[in-house]
């Protein structure tokens, strides 16, 4: 397996949160009077845009203050959560090991992800991410990308680093990422399971490895 640079998912991928955003949804929803489920939130949540996720909970295009308004309620209840958990704020197991070899070997990398701003600068603060990172090279939900399994954050994210998404290895965690993966032409695709539920992705033959710690890569043995 050959690749120039790395794209990271972050949560879910680098960060486990997922439990803490789903919780984060479904008491959302709930301030709503709706009632969410697992799988409601693994179709149509993991991987969306904030735009998508709330058009889809009230069924209607909002405008853009109702985005923005509603948002920042979810992510005010989501910031409540990570404050209420602090020992589990850490990045995924292995993850620092793998981003101290991508930095040694001088592979560009990036992180392309569903959040926005407010909370990409929070992980940069909480985990030290510009030890490996430029926030500024960081794509994020800015409003202007449809939300995976379209490939458009891979694909500003390889035209970031200047190197095409054909050369990139791309790692994820939602079934919507590693279609979004796809659907770019990536390199590699890398599937993490950080939910312990690996076979979810196992009847998508185009993964190239299906992982749950970052010292599982088999590729690391080549760099």
């Amino acid at each position: 397996m050959s690749f120039k640079a790395v794209i990271f998912d972050f949560n879910g991928t680098l960060f486990n949160d997922t439990d803490f955003h789903n919780e984060a949804w479904r008491s959302f929803a709930l301030n709503h009077g709706k009632i969410i489920s697992d799988e409601v939130i693994e179709q149509n949540i993991h991987g969306s845009t904030n735009r998508e996720i709330l058009d889809f909970l009230f069924e209607q295009k909002l405008t853009q203050q109702e985005h923005i308004l509603f948002y920042e309620e979810k992510e005010k209840i989501y910031r409540g959560i990570l404050q209420q958990f602090p020992e589990k704020c850490i990045l995924a197991p292995g993850a620092e090991e793998f981003l101290d070899l991508l930095q040694l070997k001088n592979i560009p990398r990036t992180i392309a992800t569903a959040s926005y701003r407010p909370n990409v600068e929070i992980y940069f603060s909480l985990f030290n991410l510009n030890r490996w990172f430029e926030l500024d090279q960081v794509i994020l939900d800015s409003g202007e990308f449809r939300g995976k399994p379209y490939p458009d954050m891979f694909l500003a994210a390889a035209q970031k680093m200047n190197i095409p998404i054909s050369q990139c290895l791309i790692i994820e965690d939602s079934l919507g990422g590693v279609n979004a993966a796809k659907n770019a032409g990536a390199a590699i695709i890398i599937a993490i399971s950080s939910d312990n539920n690996p076979g979810k992705f196992s009847q998508l033959d185009f993964i190239d490895q299906i992982i749950t710690d970052f010292r599982q890569l088999d590729l690391i043995h080549n760099l």
